[in-house]
């Protein structure tokens, strides 16, 4: 009773997440690997550009912290003009 209470849950809250937009860019690629493993991904419009430069310049810090290697300054351009092109502020915008 209880795994099948569990499996419910998960495949209620996988249902819930939407799909990232440009699922197959090298954004949106190196945004799911290397933030799916902790937490999570989040819509890249759940957050405006500038509240996307300071979360995952927190994150590289606590990356560190925890051991898993950060992006490197390549991965972390291409992640974060993924994120500002799809980021609140952004959305629709050319």
């Amino acid at each position: 009773m209880r795994r099948a209470a569990i499996a419910s849950i998960l495949a209620l809250c996988t249902g819930c997440t939407s799909p990232l937009p440009e699922p197959e860019s090298a954004g949106a690629r190196l945004y799911a690997e290397h933030c799916n493993g902790c937490h999570r991904v989040f819509a890249p419009s759940s957050l405006t550009s500038a509240m996307w430069k300071v979360q995952v310049e927190r994150m590289q810090g606590e990356m560190a912290r925890r051991g898993v290697p950060p992006l490197t300054r390549a991965e972390m351009d291409v992640v974060l003009a993924y994120l500002y092109r799809h980021s609140a502020d952004r959305k629709g915008t050319p």
